[in-house]
């Protein structure tokens, strides 16, 4: 899977998660909390775009990743995973 692709399933789930955002109000270099989301927010976001994904990835390894495009580097990284 491309990371263009990652990156727009992850921005999918911000948005559906964060309604009072708009598209061009997500940017790599923010984290979700920046963005509004609190721990509920978070989780309902990472477990969303892992389940789309179709992703086996702990959400412990994702909670603590600073930055959405880190976090969107490490989902890639487990689509490369054997």
């Amino acid at each position: 899977m491309t990371r263009d692709k990652i990156w727009e399933v992850l921005c999918r789930h911000v948005l559906d998660v964060l309604t009072d955002l708009q598209d061009d109000e997500i940017h790599p270099g923010q984290n979700l909390r920046d963005l509004g989301a609190n721990s509920l927010d978070r989780m309902d976001i990472l477990v969303g775009a892992v389940d789309e994904l179709h992703l086996k990835v702990p959400t412990a390894a994702l909670a603590a990743t600073p930055t959405l495009g880190e976090l969107a580097e490490r989902l890639h990284a487990h689509c490369e995973q054997p």
